[in-house]
């Protein structure tokens, strides 16, 4: 078909127009900026998305992924990745169909689009709005989302006077936050990226202030709790920051933003504690006591990540063993998918646990970096589109079966297979679900003084199948010295594996309310 010919966009039953379109061998795509003119839309490049909106709604397509994110919340598949050359955005045709008319209609199914016929594009057409037609999109550099270059959150700076306790988020570039501010909790979301860990977390007065962040694609949000009499937040900038003030009972905010230059000295942070009794849990509906299942990941002939001498899977096994001991202590019942060293296939841990009717599923698991590279903490993840590029490279390695049949051009493909069905309704309803129960462990982790690095997103085929919330730990990285001593420390595990117990409770305690 030749450059100038397109097919005929119908819009009910009238013709919205000619659409461009390019063959790529494995789907036929169609301009999406193109599309999103004809059709009434507004369209934006911003980073590595393309933001598509009409009247209050939104549309976000992601450079690379199969997959469109809608007013900011359901993610829905498409059959190929989009891609982006000459000015334009390509998107898989059927898909592009149905999320512009998900977007026109706002779900009501009022609009009916289809292509219909070729035809001749119009003569000498104007190319895409300048604002909206990037001079050039390039993958992103490594290191940095997923999601474009984003602004980022550098660090957190603590201060403490009589009257108040302050904490500055230094960002690197102006943005405004929105701020959500309830009895007890002040939450921060971003547009911004943050490091894997950020100074100045855990708060250094926790007893007062605590702080935890979480990274959702493009998006952070910071979340302090606090027993503060009230709080003011404010923008400070050159350098950029952003303020909160955290004022004792009895002092009021003075409404007066005060001068730039003028913060007191960081107070540096108490020690950590000790880590408390797991905090029990209550009952499901019905009395029964709540089911967790928890997965040893990897298992025999799959020995999962090597170093110093050390297997993962053994570090796995004694985890888990460990921790359904201190369930049953805290109150709920606890299964194992593997009680010594056998090999489970993916599939065959999460249809355990919905055979089993539990209530949650955990995965454990130690984490590993490419020589070279270095990182250290706990990380929790649920399963959603990739947070960021290390994200999706861990859900690549820990996807990769290595049964008879299965090779590692297969467990990739299956990888990008499930990025495109993350759309479904069952999905979307668990991902929330995961996100609160990963939230818990990473607060409750913090507020013991562990080292806990973040809460992320990518496609695990582990915890694909389960019909229950379900994440994956990463209890540290096995390819760090002191991160791999601590693994092989019982006293260390158990503290970690305290934590967990108490997140798990204390999430399920919302449940049996």
């Amino acid at each position: 078909m030749s450059a100038e010919t397109g097919w005929t966009l119908w819009k009910n039953n009238g013709i919205a127009g000619v659409v461009r379109i390019r063959d790529e061998g494995s789907a036929v795509k169609v301009g999406l900026k193109n599309m999103a003119s004809l059709l009434g839309c507004g369209a934006a490049v911003k980073g590595d998305r393309l933001v598509v909106t009409f009247e209050s709604r939104k549309l976000e397509f992601v450079l690379g992924a199969a997959a469109a994110r809608i007013d900011g919340g359901q993610i829905l598949p498409m059959a190929d990745a989009v891609t982006a050359e000459g000015g334009e955005w390509w998107g898989e045709n059927r898909g592009a169909l149905r999320l512009f008319e998900a977007l026109l209609s706002g779900g009501k199914g009022s609009v009916r689009l289809r292509f219909a016929g070729a035809a001749a594009l119009p003569e000498k057409e104007a190319p895409p709005a300048a604002a909206a037609t990037p001079a050039a999109v390039e993958s992103p550099e490594p290191g940095k989302s997923l999601y474009g270059p984003l602004p980022r959150i550098e660090k957190i700076r603590w201060s403490r006077t009589a009257e108040k306790i302050r904490a500055v988020l230094d960002l690197s570039s102006p943005f405004e936050p929105t701020v959500k501010d309830a009895p007890g909790e002040v939450e921060i979301t971003l547009a911004a990226a943050a490091a894997r860990s950020i100074s100045g977390v855990p708060s250094p007065y926790p007893e007062e202030v605590t702080v935890a962040f979480t990274q959702y694609g493009d998006k952070t949000v910071v979340r302090f709790q606090h027993h503060a009499g009230s709080v003011k937040t404010f923008s400070l900038h050159k350098p950029e920051r952003f303020v909160l003030d955290f004022f004792s009972s009895g002092t009021a905010a003075s409404g007066v933003e005060p001068a730039a230059s003028v913060e007191p000295a960081p107070v540096l942070p108490k020690p950590a504690e000790p880590a408390a009794a797991p905090v029990p849990a209550g009952r499901a509906p019905g009395g029964k006591p709540f089911l967790v299942v928890v997965d040893a990941g990897h298992g025999g002939h799959d020995p999962g990540a090597v170093a110093g001498g050390i297997n993962e899977k053994d570090i796995n096994l004694r985890a888990a063993l460990r921790l359904a001991v201190l369930l049953r202590e805290a109150g709920i019942e606890a299964r194992l998918t593997r009680k010594d060293d056998t090999y489970l296939r993916l599939n065959e841990r999460t249809d355990l646990a919905n055979r089993w009717n539990a209530d949650l599923f955990i995965s454990l698991h130690c984490n590993a970096l490419p020589r070279g590279r270095h990182a250290r903490g706990v990380e929790i993840y649920l399963m959603a589109l990739p947070t960021d590029k290390d994200a999706m490279r861990l859900a690549l390695y820990e996807n990769r079966e290595l049964g008879k049949n299965n090779t590692i051009e297969e467990s990739d493909a299956k990888t990008n297979l499930l990025l495109r069905i993350l759309g479904e309704m069952e999905q979307n309803a668990k991902i929330g679900q995961s996100t609160r129960l990963a939230e818990s462990l990473f607060n409750m982790g913090r507020r013991t003084g562990l080292q806990m690095s973040r809460v992320a997103q990518a496609p695990f085929f582990v915890l694909r199948g389960a019909a229950m919330p379900a994440v994956l730990v990463e209890m540290g990285y096995l390819t760090e010295p002191e991160d791999r001593k601590l693994l092989n420390d019982p006293a260390f595990l158990d503290r970690l594996l305290r934590a967990l117990v108490s997140g798990m409770s204390e999430y399920l305690n919302t449940l049996s309310r």
